[in-house]
């Protein structure tokens, strides 16, 4: 008969009360106003630039989107790239 060893996560409800609302509302703050200033510093270079970076113009907003980010732990902030 085998035994099932204790598990390091926790699978209560945690997140779910105030404390955990108003941290999801500050980190998706936070990653909106981060999405704008990565937005607005790309569309301040130069053409020749964002070519070197293979991004048009009209791609800016398609690859500061959510669905084509890269995750949080690989982060790498184009305003201090240069």
């Amino acid at each position: 008969m085998t035994t099932l060893e204790h598990s390091a996560y926790d699978t209560g409800r945690a997140g779910f009360g105030p404390i955990g609302f108003a941290g999801r509302a500050l980190r998706l703050f936070n990653h909106a106003m981060r999405t704008r200033s990565d937005r607005a510093a790309l569309r301040a270079m130069p053409d020749h630039l964002l070519k070197d970076m293979g991004i048009t113009r009209s791609g800016i907003d398609y690859y500061t989107s959510v669905r084509y980010a890269t995750p949080d732990t690989d982060v790498t902030d184009i305003r201090t790239i240069g």
